[in-house]
């Protein structure tokens, strides 16, 4: 057990975390918005005076590992969502069968015959509705009870941890994506790209932080990309007074502006596309417009961030109303509308969007119809899926020292998964990224796009049901490499076998099976591939 930092506050009875605390969660919250409002004002990219061994730097140069992303024209793009404030995880996704949770709800609880059902246990807010499609097509995953050990209650440095994938009592410099954009080396940067490796519109400047300097090309929001486009640039450079200091103030202009890279490749990417579906207007909504803007447009960035506020919902949060239903709703409404924008000339299989917030939120209701700063809480994930459920809601009976659900999901191990399996990135090098081992999660779908990096040698391959959640019939497919005694058997979460699909010698390719469930209950089953050369299991979902 690695010791915890006495200055890192570990529950909800820190003082500030909660709204009773009156002037010391106000101190607390000015710091964390000032924090989040300089950062946003980090309007720069690697290369503005940054120095490297004592030469300037002016560009990151292409690593090893990006020089393999160009040389097998990878065009895997993540789009990460910052939910700012601390989203309210056991109101997203519900535990409709848990006494615990309406007993410590009584006001703000989500009722089952109100929710979206997931299962027959767990559900959705209501006001998610928007993503039933995505649900129903198999284009969500949800990550259930993620989180850290020793999970921290400050808003500012929670934010770090996620941005940063540290332990809650490690304080690094970088971010994770930074890290990622760089691992395969560190030297002295030569051959810069013609591109940004990221772009932020809004959300925490740590994520795209390296140890060169930070690694994106940074806009305030979706606003503020307008004004970029309209002037050519961050700054106007012709409406100043037409005297000396109007001529100085151009010409400072123009050197701000020239000193932010890739304003060429973001302005021709811009320029050469145009959102092709509808948007909800909402600041969410403008920001993932512009991603998809600058994929259509060809833009080779790898990672995006855009966020949201307003998830510090101490009072009046509401229940199947409210304003936490407001926040979810733009959530499920704008993600719908950037797939649907994609999907429209077939590039929804390019973004895998992930959502994450800093912490949940108590598991008991405060006094002002609200909830505190919590701990664990789920993660969304949209796009090239194997959609369903990962991990286990909590049960709600083991809980940390502040009466909240223990985390049984390390955060990491879905930044490992998408590295890993979306991006190709070798499992050793992840783990330098990651500055340790995390499991892997079947949630990456990646047989939709080419990538002939693969992490390792495939000599079978399981892939997810289809359809995902299903009633009563599913498709199970599977490929071999060569030919070999097979065994694929259905069990249920108890390890019960439920049905022997084949158990035979069977030739290289590809093979489907299918899977009836006309006698069986809603639930979560999972079926497993056994092989001469491993074994592999995937979860399913069964939806009556």
């Amino acid at each position: 057990m690695s010791k915890k930092s006495e200055h890192s506050p570990m529950n909800h009875n820190r003082h500030g975390s909660a709204l009773e605390h009156g002037k010391a969660h106000e101190h607390d919250h000015r710091c964390w918005t000032r924090r989040s409002f300089l950062s946003t004002l980090g309007i720069g990219a690697l290369g503005s005076g940054l120095m490297v061994g004592g030469i300037p730097v002016n560009a990151m140069a292409r690593t090893k590992f990006l020089n393999r992303l160009v040389a097998a024209d990878n065009d895997r793009v993540l789009v990460l969502i910052q939910l700012s404030g601390g989203n309210d995880g056991l109101n997203t996704i519900i535990p409709v069968e848990n006494d615990i949770y309406y007993n410590k709800r009584p006001t703000i609880g989500i009722r089952k015959q109100d929710s979206i059902l997931l299962s027959d246990d767990i559900g959705m807010h209501p006001a998610m509705s928007g993503l039933e499609s995505l649900w129903g097509d198999g284009n969500m995953a949800v990550i259930h009870n993620v989180g850290y050990e020793d999970a921290d209650r400050s808003h500012a440095r929670s934010t770090d941890i996620w941005t940063t994938a540290s332990d809650s009592d490690v304080n690094l410099g970088t971010g994770w994506a930074g890290r990622y954009l760089v691992e395969d080396n560190p030297d002295i940067i030569a051959n810069p790209p013609e591109f940004p490796l990221g772009v932020r519109l809004g959300g925490s400047a740590n994520i795209f932080q390296s140890e060169f300097g930070n690694l994106g090309v940074t806009f305030g929001g979706a606003e503020q990309f307008a004004r970029f486009l309209e002037q050519g640039g961050f700054y106007d450079e012709e409406n100043v007074p037409q005297n000396e200091f109007g001529r100085s103030l151009s010409f400072a202009r123009k050197i701000a502006n020239s000193s932010f890279k890739y304003l060429e490749s973001i302005q021709n990417a811009a320029d050469s596309s145009q959102n092709l579906g509808e948007y909800p207007d909402s600041g969410l909504s403008r920001s993932l417009s512009v991603v998809a803007r600058l994929i259509r447009g060809g833009l080779k960035t790898k990672v995006f961030l855009v966020s949201k506020g307003g998830f510090d919902t101490h009072n009046n949060q509401g229940n199947v109303d409210g304003g936490h239903a407001g926040l979810l709703a733009d959530i499920a409404d704008s993600v719908n509308a950037f797939y649907a924008d994609l999907a429209a000339d077939d590039l929804q299989n390019r973004a895998m969007t992930m959502t994450f917030s800093e912490f949940g939120r108590t598991l008991d209701e405060n006094s002002s119809g609200g909830t505190d700063h919590g701990s664990s809480a789920p993660v969304m994930i949209f796009g090239p899926v194997n959609g369903g459920q990962y991990g286990q809601h909590s049960d709600l009976t083991e809980l940390d020292g502040s009466g909240d659900p223990v985390f049984s999901t390390d955060y990491r191990t879905i930044y490992s998964s998408i590295l890993n399996n979306w991006f190709g990135l070798e499992i050793n090098d992840t783990e330098t990224v990651l500055q340790g081992e995390f499991q892997q999660l079947g949630f990456v779908d990646g047989t939709v796009t080419s990538n002939q990096y693969s992490s390792r040698p495939e000599t079978f391959r399981l892939e997810q049901n289809y359809p995902n959640p299903f009633n009563p019939e599913t498709t199970i497919r599977f490929t071999l490499s060569e030919p070999q005694a097979v065994s694929l058997k259905v069990y249920d979460t108890n390890g019960r076998l439920i049905k022997i699909l084949a158990d035979k010698k069977m030739r290289a390719g590809e093979h489907s099976l299918r899977f009836n469930a006309t006698d069986l209950p809603s639930g979560t089953y999972l079926y497993n591939l056994t092989t001469d050369q491993g074994s592999q299991t995937r979860k399913m979902t069964l939806i009556k």
